[in-house]
């Protein structure tokens, strides 16, 4: 049975798309107005949250972007994932999160405050605290990628997918933050998967 995953351009769930078409996997996709909980009220009956992405496979639901990610590496017994008993599990681990817990904390905030229909100081005291956050918290990343074309394993992972995504947002949204000159290479590197590329165009 097809796998059915409920997406938003630029959303979380271009993670899964990518991690689909890394692992040669199709998937029925729904593509819904973001945010989905105010502009499709009934995708609510899917994820009660209103979150993107969700993904059904049968009767099970998951709708956080790198458990579904795990799941899907996981069901097709992909190179994706680091075996638990590798060397390389515990940076596995530490670099899968640090996309989404240590990168994508400071973006949503820039993203959900430029997004309210106000502005002034306060606002902008927010947006320049959040930008200075994330330039912090780019420094570990240039620094794991000295002499590394990925960040673990020698090989692309989830990892590379859960951190590519913010580096992504960091382009399309013009987010004005340094780079090192390793960081910008590794996204570019990613950026031009043929994977990457394919799930980008879905729309």
């Amino acid at each position: 049975m097809m796998v059915t995953l409920y997406h938003a351009p630029n959303a979380r769930s271009l993670r899964v798309l990518w991690a689909l078409e890394e692992l040669g996997v199709t998937a029925e996709v729904k593509t819904v107005p973001f945010p989905p909980r105010v502009k499709q009220p009934d995708y609510l009956a899917v994820s009660p949250a209103g979150t993107i992405p969700a993904l059904v496979d049968g009767d099970r639901v998951l709708t956080e972007s790198l458990a579904i990610c795990e799941y899907l590496a996981a069901k097709h017994g992909s190179p994706l994932l680091v075996a638990t008993d590798a060397p390389e599990r515990p940076p596995f681990l530490e670099w899968l999160w640090y996309g989404e817990s240590t990168l994508m904390t400071p973006i949503s905030r820039m993203g959900r405050v430029s997004s309210l229909p106000v502005r002034g100081e306060a606002i902008d005291v927010v947006l320049a605290d959040a930008r200075d956050s994330l330039t912090v918290r780019l420094k570990s990343l240039e620094q794991r990628l000295e002499g590394r074309d990925f960040l673990v394993a020698g090989r692309l992972t989830l990892a590379d997918i859960s951190v590519g995504y913010p580096l992504h947002l960091i382009a399309v949204f013009g987010i004005d933050v340094p780079l090192g000159t390793r960081t910008r290479g590794y996204r570019e590197h990613l950026r031009t998967r043929p994977a990457f590329v394919r799930a980008a165009a879905i729309k």
